[in-house]
């Protein structure tokens, strides 16, 4: 009689758990971290010497003019990227159902830049006005790179809709510049910093970047000077996640 009480105490009590814990998730089901993402960006983006000795060619001694670090004459018109990704979470459930840490991954990180130098030439005759003195002409550069993203990010999940991330990556890359007939590239090292803001798939963020990349002729039969630019700057992206 005992035995059987007893059975019936902790069938009871299993059902009684049981019964607590879909009453639980029906409440508070299992939070889905959306871990996918797919940016297109709008880049604007900096270049500047690392000394005044910048090689390439000769394809910068023409431009105006550098200054305090600046290639002046050397302007950024536009510039558009796409990356892919995943992140990797750390744990499987978001730590206090909000908090999730995380490595984020990308194999797919393309970037293109135009530029327009406006190259000067000093015809040496003399003239109270430099302007009459010299002729100018723009040039089109173009910049392309392609990169590996990895870096540590921390999602936040408030609710069942919103996303907000926050996220560092290291993004070794090949940078390279073709202008004036001519074609350069290297290993290149950047880093980005920044945060997005998703509601259900879709977003918006932002990136701070910065890097650098010590540039060599790849053209052949030319000049391998090579010369050290370092870029800074920012993409503002559209986000998709899932």
């Amino acid at each position: 009689m005992k035995k059987f009480l007893l059975l019936a105490v902790i069938m009871s009590c299993v059902s009684l758990s049981a019964a607590a814990q879909d009453d639980w998730n029906l409440c508070y089901p299992e939070k889905m971290v959306r871990k996918k993402f797919f940016n297109i960006s709008y880049v604007y983006e900096k270049l500047r010497p690392t000394d005044s000795s910048l090689g390439l060619d000769d394809v910068f001694d023409e431009t105006t003019d550098i200054a305090d670090g600046k290639i002046e004459g050397l302007k950024n018109n536009w510039g558009v990227s796409i990356t892919r990704g995943r992140t990797y979470m750390f744990h499987k459930k978001p730590i206090a159902r909000l908090l999730s840490i995380g490595l984020d991954l990308s194999f797919c990180d393309l970037t293109y830049s135009n530029y327009t130098m406006e190259e000067i030439w000093d015809d040496g005759s003399e003239g109270y006005d430099d302007y009459y003195d010299s002729t100018s002409e723009s040039v089109d550069m173009h910049k392309a790179e392609y990169a590996f993203l990895v870096g540590p990010s921390l999602t936040i999940t408030p609710g069942s809709s919103l996303t907000v991330v926050a996220y560092a990556r290291y993004a070794p890359s090949f940078s390279c510049i073709y202008t004036d007939s001519s074609f350069y590239g290297n290993y290149a090292t950047v880093f980005n910093v920044g945060a997005s803001l998703t509601w259900k798939s879709i977003g918006a963020g932002i990136e701070a970047r910065m890097g650098s990349c010590n540039y060599k002729s790849l053209s052949g039969g030319g000049d391998s000077m090579s010369s050290k630019l370092k870029s800074s700057g920012f993409r503002a992206y559209v986000q998709i996640r899932w």
